[in-house]
């Protein structure tokens, strides 16, 4: 057959397609419950997930900030032949800069995903056999997996979308130190920046918050997290139906398994022991004209979480 008359006949059924068929975000009947550590980042969320994954029940591989993006184009784009469009997300886990710290080959998962039968056939189910591709080349017997991309929180609304049976960990952390954090390592220029996303990103979580009912949603404060860490992990991995293990705070055992963590050196102190040396830092490292302008920005969050 001419290749001329093959393209006619091809375009003429994405055309179809487009106006007739579009694949969906997930399934009513999806079981998926995958969880998500979220909120401001320099929050604690690395000290948690490394806390987690040492007891060896879950896995979170290194952050990936591509979610938002795969979301915008599998929506738009959800027209396409499931084929086309299943390797399209593996592919934008793979192309996103910093996706080495995985340490994960995804030519299975590209595989996989093109064989979800019609009734699998959503984003939700592609993202998790991106994820489950992780865990078995990492050779981890995880009973689920989670993720944790601080900047993702802005978005959760939309990550919701994708797994509408998903939980939530929210760690929350002053904003004082968080800023002292981000502008220290040089993710944030400045103090009002870093405290913009702070405020930002713990709205978002409060709005999911106030949707979602208690056995989905959790929220720690990282300050309580140092000072008692076996009785917060202990109610963490109740709500998140695991077992603890002393192993989770020996966590700082394990730093070079951890993938992004030791390739950025911001996450340099995953490999101490847990102590509470960082709580409390901005009283040397901001001035008093500087406290007052972060005070004043974030009064009400600052009274709601009870740093006031």
């Amino acid at each position: 057959m001419p290749f001329l008359v093959v393209l006619i006949f091809d375009s003429l059924k994405i055309i179809l397609r487009y106006i007739t068929r579009r694949h969906k975000i997930s399934h009513s009947n999806d079981s998926l419950s995958p969880f998500f550590i979220i909120g401001s980042g320099r929050s604690g969320n690395t000290l948690l997930r490394s806390m987690l994954v040492a007891g060896n029940e879950v896995a979170i591989p290194p952050e990936s900030y591509v979610w938002p993006r795969i979301y915008r184009r599998y929506k738009a784009l959800s027209f396409l032949p499931w084929e086309i469009l299943s390797s399209m997300v593996v592919s934008e886990f793979e192309a996103y800069k910093e996706f080495y710290t995985w340490e994960v080959n995804l030519s299975t998962a590209h595989l996989e995903s093109r064989k979800l039968v019609p009734a699998k056939q959503s984003l939700s189910n592609v993202i998790n056999v991106v994820y489950n591709t992780y865990i078995n080349f990492q050779g981890i017997k995880a009973k689920r997996w989670g993720d944790k991309t601080p900047i993702n929180t802005v978005f959760i609304d939309k990550i919701a979308k994708i797994f509408p049976k998903a939980q939530y960990i929210h760690i929350i952390r002053d904003p004082r130190d968080v800023v002292c954090s981000y502008v220290k390592a040089n993710l944030y220029e400045d103090y009002l920046q870093a405290l913009n996303f702070w405020k930002e990103a713990n709205r978002k979580a409060e709005i999911l918050r106030r949707r979602l009912p208690k056995d989905r949603f959790y929220q720690v404060k990282y300050e309580d997290l140092v000072k008692s860490p076996e009785v917060e992990l202990n109610k963490i991995c109740e709500f998140l139906n695991i077992s603890y293990t002393n192993e989770m705070l020996s966590f700082w055992k394990h730093k070079n398994e951890l993938g992004d963590v030791k390739y950025n050196i911001h996450h340099a102190n995953i490999g101490n022991p847990i102590n509470t040396k960082s709580i409390g830092k901005w009283k040397d490292l901001l001035s008093s004209d500087e406290i007052e302008v972060i005070e004043k920005n974030s009064f009400n969050q600052m009274m709601q979480y009870n740093y006031l």
